[in-house]
């Protein structure tokens, strides 16, 4: 019965790993698309989803004020924010604003989601749409009704990501293709019947005509008579 679930043990561990480097994409692809919430979120996963928010300008610059190269979120809020405005985040209390390190702290599926879901430039057009300066001090910008709104928004956002898992957030809505490569790419490796079709079912290539080789021109001979003239 050891030996039973020791190898029970090695089994979940080396599959857990496998599953710590995929990407969202292949997540996707191999069914595992949904992860419990609550779940802690693989350093890769997590590593893709703040990579692809990096993308945009605005969360390349600290919601709170301009410092550039935020590292730091308010898990709360979904917004990101430099060193500095994080501790004055933490002197609010975890009640107020709940702060989490985008390179070294640990995220569950929930807490990513507020993230992945909210950033920097939806935030600060809330602010400005109801408006309030989004640079205001941090001690009353987080306390105002402006803040509970938009706290309330993103976590209904939130509760549908968690239902539908993944595919909510917004840089796998443009790997779906990739999904699907994936996922053809898996069921070929593990089917070689399966590939060989895919490879007939595709359409032919056009054949192109060979090129047109001109006919050679006639050799042009003197005349008999003219070779049977003496000189």
């Amino acid at each position: 019965a050891s030996r039973t679930q020791s190898k029970k043990f090695a089994n979940g561990a080396r599959l857990a790993k496998a599953m710590s480097t995929l990407t969202i994409a292949e997540l996707i692809a191999s069914g595992k698309g949904k992860p419990d919430p609550d779940a802690e979120v693989p350093q890769a996963i997590r590593d893709e989803i703040f990579n692809e928010l990096k993308k945009n300008p605005a969360n390349r610059t600290c919601f709170d004020c301009t410092a550039k190269n935020p590292t730091w979120a308010s898990v709360t809020f979904g917004t990101q924010m430099c060193l500095d405005c994080s501790g004055i985040h933490r002197r609010l209390g975890v009640h107020v604003s709940f702060c989490r390190s985008v390179l070294m702290d640990k995220w569950t599926y929930r807490q990513i989601y507020r993230a992945a879901l909210g950033g920097n430039a939806r935030a600060r057009e809330h602010w400005k749409r109801c408006g309030v300066d989004p640079y205001q001090k941090i001690e009353s910008k987080y306390s105002s009704n402006t803040a509970q709104q938009y706290k309330r928004l993103l976590e209904k956002d939130v509760a549908d990501a968690c239902s539908r898992g993944l595919t909510a957030l917004p840089m796998a809505q443009g790997g779906s293709a990739a999904a699907a490569n994936a996922s053809a790419a898996a069921t070929a490796s593990a089917d070689p019947f399966a590939a060989y079709l895919n490879g007939i079912s595709q359409p032919p290539q056009p054949v192109q005509a060979p090129a047109t080789v001109p006919a050679p021109l006639p050799v042009r001979t003197a005349p008999p008579s003219a070779a049977r003239a003496s000189p």
